[in-house]
This record gives structure tokens, C-alpha cells and sequence, in this order.
């Protein structure tokens, strides 16, 4: 059998990658890019004077940052797990991504104690943009301790042959804090505690909702914290839950009383739903910028010979209201 035709077949097969690979070779490194940076862009708490789209740096220890390829499948990650300071000057190095188009997704905070991938372990060239998923961890249906912020980012990227490159990726918190107090709850020894309900502890690669169903878990999980009393006798707790969103209603809120096993709020008509409550206090609410809940629950006791008790709800100083626009209570 003649085998030159296969011979030459595969020298021109090799001289054609070779030219395709010659503009950077590890042995010619003049053509490739030499430094990629990737920095991330975020407002500050100093710079917005307090406000709720601010981000503490110091909820920042810990960045991973993913690289999918422009078929949309894993290429590497980046972990950083001891960051010192977090601030816009802080980078990830990643100058050995060759030229191309890649989709750079970010999952960052204080550590791996609330937070999990899957699948755990991605693998190059197979795991999909599509099927990644960051799981919040929780067991038995229930988040009982104090989760910590997490912030996300996605950027589509082209690296070139630039030597020196930058790319900035916007920086955003994916996590709520609600606090609640009491104002007037008439004094008992009762123990009492703050629930939210809801089914949002997976997420999408692109930080959308991917519902709890996903992982086989239970169609719901609850956050819950005990309730402190201060001086007054009045409750107060915190709970951090995952982002709260104006599309998603699910969020049930309700307190507690663990002596007598009764819901102090809410009771009879009154409304627990999280989304609904906040929209019926500032409908021009926006929950993309808005990291902090300050929820007080007011009671307003009858008069003589009165039983009912009215209860008025401020959420972030504005008061909730019905549809019709009169106040809830």
C-alpha cells in the first residue's frame, strides 16, 4: 500500500496549526499577551455615605472566578482564598489565557461555610455555563445561622495579543439583611423567634433563580433567629437571606412565640408575604440596589374595653399600606 498521500497529508495538516498557532508559542512568546488582569468594580460604603447599594469591602475575603470558553463549557477557575483588602485596586492574575472570546463569572465573600457548587468539582471542556450552579447549604430545611454576603459578577471577555490587558467586571451583593423590631408589644417572658420562608437557595451562573427543586431539596427552606429583647422588653433580630426580587413573591416573613407556639405576626388577614409588604410601603422600591430591610412592627392597643390591637408596619421609615392606599393594621 502506498503511504506517501497520508504522509504528505499530515505535513500540511501540521504546517496549517502551526501557522494558526504562530502569533504566541510558548517558545515565541513576542506575539502573546503578558499581563491579564481582572479587577472588580463596586461602590464603596465611604462613597455612598451609607446608602443600601453599598458594598462593605470587608464582606470580601474570598474570589473565585471562572472562565467558560465561547462554547460555553468550563475552562479554569481562579480561586483566591486570602484576601487581606479588598478595595478596587485588588486583581486576579489571569495572563495564561490565550487569545480568545470567554464568559468570566465571579462568586465572591467571606468564606466556603454557606456556599457550594455543583457540580463540586467542574471539568474541563464538559461542565456547562448552563448547569453550573452556586447552592446555598442548608440541612434539615432550615438556615439557622447568620449567612454571609455573597456578590457575583459575569463579563464577556476577548483577550487578544495585547501584552498588557484589563478587564473590569461590575461587582454586585446577591444577599438581603432584614431587620426587625418591636415598638409596643406588651411585656412577657416569651421567647420568640424571626422566620422567612423561601425557595431560593440555588442559583444560576448568571445569578438568576434556580428554585431549590433543582437539587432535589424541599420545595421551601426557612431562615430563623432568635429574638433578642432590649431594655423595653421589645424583640429585635436579623436574619441574611439570599436576594430578594420583585418577580419572586415566595418570601413568607412571620414571628414566632416559641412559649406558646403562636404567630405574633402575622394573624388572621394580616399579610407575611416579604415582596408584597415592601412593595406596598415604596412601590418604587428597587431591589437590585437595596441591601438592607429595617422592618418595626407597631402596636397600637384599643382603649378602654377594647381587646383588638392594630399594628402598624414601617418598612425603611415607610409605612405599609393596602392596595387601596390605606395603611395596614
Amino acid at each position: 500500500m502506498n503511504t506517501t498521500p497520508h504522509i504528505f497529508q499530515k505535513i500540511a495538516t501540521l504546517l496549517v496549526c502551526t501557522l494558526l498557532l504562530s502569533s504566541c508559542l510558548k517558545e515565541d512568546m513576542s506575539n502573546c499577551p503578558e499581563q491579564i488582569r481582572v479587577y472588580f468594580a463596586f461602590t464603596t460604603l465611604s462613597t455612598r455615605s451609607g446608602e443600601g447599594d453599598a458594598i462593605y469591602p470587608e464582606d470580601v475575603d474570598q474570589m473565585h472566578l471562572y472562565v467558560f470558553n465561547d462554547k460555553g463549557y468550563y475552562l479554569n477557575e481562579y480561586r483566591d482564598n486570602h484576601i487581606d483588602n479588598f478595595s478596587e485596586e485588588y486583581f486576579i492574575d489571569c495572563s495564561d489565557l490565550l487569545p480568545g472570546k470567554y464568559q468570566f463569572v465571579a462568586w465572591g465573600g467571606k468564606d466556603e461555610e454557606f456556599y457550594s457548587t455543583t457540580p463540586v468539582l467542574f471539568e474541563k471542556g464538559i461542565t456547562s455555563f448552563d448547569e453550573a450552579l452556586l447552592v446555598l447549604e442548608h440541612h434539615n430545611d432550615e438556615v439557622t445561622n447568620k449567612i454571609h454576603h455573597l456578590f457575583h459578577s459575569e463579563l464577556p471577555a476577548t483577550v487578544t495579543n495585547e501584552k498588557v490587558q484589563r478587564f473590569d467586571m461590575p461587582l454586585w451583593q446577591i444577599t438581603n439583611t432584614v431587620n426587625i423590631r418591636t415598638v409596643g408589644l406588651p411585656s412577657d417572658a416569651d421567647v420568640y423567634r424571626f422566620d422567612i420562608a423561601d425557595d431560593n437557595c440555588n442559583y444560576l451562573f448568571d445569578r438568576s433563580f434556580a428554585g431549590c427543586s433543582l437539587k432535589n431539596d424541599g420545595e421551601t427552606f426557612t431562615y430563623t433567629a432568635e429574638c433578642a429583647k432590649d431594655g423595653a422588653n421589645q424583640l429585635q433580630s436579623t436574619l441574611n437571606v439570599m436576594r430578594l426580587s420583585a418577580d419572586r413573591r415566595t418570601p413568607q416573613l412571620q414571628v414566632v412565640n416559641k412559649t406558646t407556639g403562636t404567630l405574633l405576626y402575622p394573624t388572621g388577614a394580616q399579610s407575611g408575604n416579604l415582596i408584597e409588604l415592601i412593595q406596598r410601603a415604596n412601590p418604587e422600591n428597587d431591589f437590585d440596589m437595596t441591601h438592607i430591610y429595617d422592618i418595626v412592627l407597631i402596636f397600637n392597643h384599643g382603649g378602654t374595653g377594647e381587646t383588638n390591637t392594630k399594628i402598624t408596619i414601617l418598612i425603611n421609615g415607610w409605612e405599609v399600606r393596602e392596595q387601596n392606599g390605606e395603611l395596614v393594621e
